[in-house]
């Protein structure tokens, strides 16, 4: 397994600006801090511009472990990236807005290496609240119970006439 995606621009470098090599990649991928559970597939079209490459990756699918919100069981999501772009430079620029937003040729190989572009993404696209099923009953919030594997004796929570922000409302008129 590998954390990289490496595209050898050899061939672009001396085209003419607005050249573009297509690709299609399936591959095992491993990246820190994210679960993947499948290969990596996508289209990458990578073309020269006046200082560097533009990569352009589209029809990203690939799937992660993500831990259930509601009942905390791990289940795999998939994970889809319609389309993406980065621009990778042949020479650091002397301004930098934000140091970690700049990707660079790797000038030695001639290699541009989409795997930490990538990594980026996924975890932008992973879902805000991952839930298992639509129909996850999660845990009791008394006992812990899984209300999907059985009921529980606990009392239910009247949620009507529930208002756990009432007392901000207190002490907002105190003031």
């Amino acid at each position: 397994m590998t954390n990289s995606i490496i595209f050898d621009i050899t061939p672009l470098m001396e085209t003419a600006t607005g050249t573009r090599e297509l690709y299609s990649f399936d591959m095992p991928i491993d990246f820190e801090n994210i679960k993947i559970k499948s290969h990596m597939t996508g289209k990458a079209e990578i073309m020269k511009i006046e200082d560097g490459f533009n990569a352009k990756v589209t029809d990203i699918n690939v799937k992660v472990e993500v831990v259930c919100t509601k009942c905390l069981k791990k289940f795999s999501q998939n994970v889809h990236i319609a389309a993406t772009e980065r621009q990778f430079l042949m020479q650091k620029p002397i301004h930098i807005e934000d140091e970690s937003d700049l990707y660079l040729v790797n000038k030695k190989d001639l290699t541009i290496d989409l795997g930490e572009f990538l990594r980026q993404e996924i975890i932008l696209h992973f879902p805000l609240v991952p839930v298992c099923s639509k129909s996850c009953k999660g845990l009791c919030p008394t006992c812990g119970k899984d209300k999907n594997k059985e009921d529980c004796d606990c009392p239910k929570r009247e949620t009507e006439g529930y208002k756990p922000l009432a007392v901000l409302k207190k002490l907002i008129k105190n003031k």
